[in-house]
């Protein structure tokens, strides 16, 4: 007699209110959000020496390779920062050539669009940490905005490499440590290939379309409404588009929402105070330390540290509108999360019924 089989269960679509609050594990989070704090601030403050503080943006978002990678071992680890910084780099130089060439928003918003979506799938399919292409996008928007007069394609090409290296050889600088050289002697120390789990490919191409439908239908309304800053909104649009289950996406989704929200106020106080170029490198390095040791536990806990540090780059250029920064920051990211939380409700039963 055969036993029956269970149908499968169904993919829980909406998630519980605690899901927002939940904590993650610790995981020794300390050491990589060390790491990534030093690969970040080390370029603004050379930077700062050099008196060259608007190329900013194409130092952070070569640093930001530095993110990528965590739980691996360390040449393994550096071959994803090497792949992804690459990546990076490219958004860069052609964020800077957009911005130096006063391309039309339009076109500028087209771009990152498609940029999106062929991040998205490439995250996918390479398995990168953290996964999604918000780097990718986030950096192409920053530097195709830019005023033309701060930008420099000539400086992109050498700063956002240079990060790059900085993050590659902090990721390296454990072999200086006891405990780094014993780990390079253990079974697979010295390895680089990663074994890559099996990948949904339809599923990763689902991903793809709905970051890049979602990000040009958030930044072209916001482009319609006479926003400044669509990426901000393109940005929120993919952030919630990674993991298999949409409960877990739209939680992102929350997270994204609701950090924000708190992280503006953060951000007002901090810029109110207007702090000097050197006392907002180092609060960008607390920031920044700060939003990696909680990335992995809760994303709402991050944005309440990335919030302030990214219009805090603004304020690195120069005197800025505080109310009207952080006002517009809100308003764009409401509408970025509420274009992915439809998009992500409208393909929940073609990925849902994949996965079963």
């Amino acid at each position: 007699m055969s036993t029956p089989v269970s149908p499968p269960a169904r993919e829980r679509l909406l998630p519980r209110p605690r899901d927002l609050v939940r904590l993650g594990p610790h995981d020794g989070a300390h050491v990589p959000a060390a790491r990534v704090a030093v690969s970040v601030v080390v370029p603004l403050v050379v930077l700062a020496v050099i008196g060259h503080v608007e190329w900013a943006p194409y130092a952070v978002f070569g640093a930001f390779a530095s993110a990528y990678g965590r739980g691996l071992g360390r040449f393994r680890r550096v071959g994803v920062q090497l792949e992804a910084g690459a990546g990076l780099v490219a958004c860069v130089l052609l964020g800077a050539t957009l911005a130096t060439t006063a391309a039309p928003a339009w076109v500028v918003v087209g771009v990152i669009a498609l940029v999106a979506g062929a991040a998205s799938l490439v995250a996918d399919l390479r398995r990168w940490a953290p996964p999604g292409p918000l780097f990718f996008v986030f950096g192409l928007g920053v530097c195709a905005f830019l005023p033309s007069a701060s930008s420099s394609v000539a400086a992109a090409a050498v700063v956002a490499p240079a990060s790059l290296a900085l993050a590659v050889v902090a990721s390296l600088a454990g072999l200086l440590l006891p405990a780094g050289r014993r780990a390079l002697r253990s079974e697979g120390g010295t390895a680089w290939r990663r074994e890559l789990a099996p990948l949904d490919r339809r599923r990763a191409l689902v991903h793809a379309g709905i970051c890049l439908v979602g990000s040009l239908a958030a930044g072209g309304t916001s482009l319609a409404l006479g926003f400044e800053n669509p990426y901000w909104a393109m940005v929120s649009a993919v952030v919630p588009v990674v993991g298999r289950a949409t409960s877990t996406q739209l939680v992102r989704a929350g997270h994204r929402l609701v950090g924000t929200l708190l992280g503006v106020g953060l951000a007002a106080l901090l810029l109110a105070a207007r702090p000097s170029e050197v006392a907002l490198i180092a609060a960008f390095g607390v920031l920044q330390f700060a939003a990696e040791l909680t990335v992995a536990r809760n994303y709402g806990l991050t944005l309440l540290a990335i919030t302030p540090m990214a219009l805090g780059m603004r304020a690195l250029g120069g005197p800025v509108d505080v109310g009207e920064l952080v006002a517009w920051r809100a308003i764009d990211t409401a509408l970025g999360v509420g274009v992915a939380v439809v998009l992500l409700l409208a393909t929940h039963r073609l990925r849902a019924g994949r996965a079963r």
